[in-house]
């Protein structure tokens, strides 16, 4: 069996790592299979390899942390990939200045719809007034929308006063044309027990109280080389011959199974055959390339990464925080990291620090990348996160595939792709790939290209992505 991979990033390293893995531990079952990963650039990682800016700082392409409790098979794949790595505790609070008619910046705990006790009196009272009517009476309706999750569970308040100006900031859609099928654990959702004994405290006591929403209070990030150094490290452990760099698809003969690949060196351009094809591509991109079924109706948006490197003294507020949080409109940042908390990721750490801003945008905005760049650092600056005087270097990069967007029309036209793609022996996965935000982390897509690999060599159905064509598949 020919498996050829389009990307070498966690999907396709998935791939990778488990093939080696079953070539030692199941030799009969894969003594015929041959692995090809076709990489468009000159390093493996995608949306999580590391780039170095003129001045030597370090960034990833957004806050890319692993929560180790979430994949132990990952966890083990990541460590034996790369030997050092900081754990942190998660500090990540919501700036809801808006909320009490100031600038500048006013923090209050994560996530927000756990600080209602903290929420000025008058709105505090009707968000109150709102989750007890939903307390008593609980609706088993099926929300057709995101907004319409939002009401049956917190009320018209906590909507509009957060989740829909940060939806608008993260997603850059209405919370009304996104699916409820994304959510998972990824919204937490209120307690009452919890919320009564907030609410029943004094100021003091608010100020000592543990708001922290149980999952993913502690992760792990590499002390060296930031998140692209996990992805370097493990292709530079693999077969070698198993990856192509500076390869990149630029047809799929799906009728004879063939891939024509173009050399970005030499400009050649070869084919390769195969049996079985995993694209971790955009689906949007390849459905139009290929003509395989009717293009997709799917949404996605572009995301800025703005990273500002910065003399030391860090202010004494920020010293503690891991990121923060911006539903307020008037910065263009919707997440802040202080990136250098996580590692090895300044030229001296000593005498440098630096955070990471992270602005989303619908991928037709005719916004520039250095207006974006501009209001980022204004941003910074008016939340009292930065100073103009200790800016050493300012790095930007624009993402024109940022977040895939769980639009309501997503999971059917998902499985429209789907059903003519895997007819075909082609298999798509990982962020865009599969184009699932609740499965997007890197551990998901790694953990993608891992199950896929135990389906087509093993027979083992996949359990973690769902391609709604009726799983288990064998």
């Amino acid at each position: 069996m020919k498996i050829v991979v389009i990307g070498a990033a966690p999907t396709g390293l998935g791939v990778a790592y488990r093939l080696n893995e079953l070539k030692k531990t199941n030799p009969e079952e894969t003594q015929d299979v041959d692995l090809l990963i076709l990489e468009r650039e000159a390093i493996p990682g995608g949306l999580s390899c590391t780039a170095v800016d003129e001045k030597g700082f370090l960034w990833d392409m957004g806050g890319h942390i692993t929560f180790n409790h979430n994949f132990p098979y990952y966890e083990e794949a990541t460590t034996w990939a790369v030997d050092e790595w900081n754990s942190l505790q998660r500090n990540c609070l919501v700036d809801m200045n808006y909320l009490y008619g100031k600038a500048g910046i006013h923090l209050v705990p994560y996530p927000a719809q756990f600080a209602v006790p903290l929420f000025p009196e008058k709105v505090k009272q009707q968000c109150l007034a709102d989750l007890k009517e939903r307390y008593e009476n609980v609706s088993d309706i099926r929300p057709g929308n995101f907004e319409e999750w939002i009401l049956q569970h917190f009320g018209p308040t906590i909507l509009d006063i957060f989740f829909t100006p940060y939806t608008h900031k993260v997603w850059t859609v209405d919370p009304a044309k996104m699916s409820p099928n994304w959510v998972g654990t990824r919204v937490a959702k209120l307690p009452q027990e919890k919320l009564e004994s907030l609410c029943a405290m004094d100021h003091e006591e608010l100020t000592k109280a543990d708001f922290g929403w149980g999952p993913n209070a502690t992760f792990t990030f590499p002390k060296y080389g930031g998140t692209g150094n996990v992805w370097t490290s493990m292709a530079n452990k693999l077969p070698k011959e198993w990856i192509r760099y500076n390869s990149q698809a630029i047809d799929v003969d799906v009728a004879n199974k063939q891939v024509t690949y173009r050399d970005a060196i030499t400009k050649e351009e070869k084919k390769v055959s195969y049996d079985a094809l995993i694209n971790s591509s955009p689906i949007d991109l390849f459905v139009k390339h290929t003509k395989i079924c009717p293009e997709l109706n799917l949404i996605h948006n572009k995301v800025f990464i703005v990273g500002v490197g910065l003399e030391l003294p860090m202010p004494d507020d920020c010293k503690n925080f891991t990121w923060l949080y911006f539903p307020d409109p008037a910065v263009p940042f919707y997440r802040v990291t202080f990136f250098s908390r996580y590692g090895e990721v300044t030229p001296d750490n000593s005498k440098y620090w630096c955070v990471m801003a992270e602005c989303a945008r619908p991928d037709d905005d005719p916004v520039t990348e250095e207006e974006i760049r501009e209001k980022a650092v204004e941003g910074l600056i008016t939340k009292s996160i930065i100073q103009r005087s200790q800016i050493v270097s300012i790095y930007s990069i624009t993402l024109p595939y940022g977040y895939p967007v769980p639009s309501v029309q997503r999971d059917a036209e998902l499985a429209r792709a789907h059903r003519v793609l895997e007819r075909n022996s082609i298999y798509s996965r990982g962020r865009f790939g599969g184009w699932k935000y609740e499965a997007s982390n890197q551990d998901h897509c790694f953990i993608q290209g891992k199950e896929l690999v135990d389906r087509l060599v093993l027979g083992i159905p996949e359990k973690l992505y769902k391609t709604g064509l009726g799983e288990p598949h064998g």
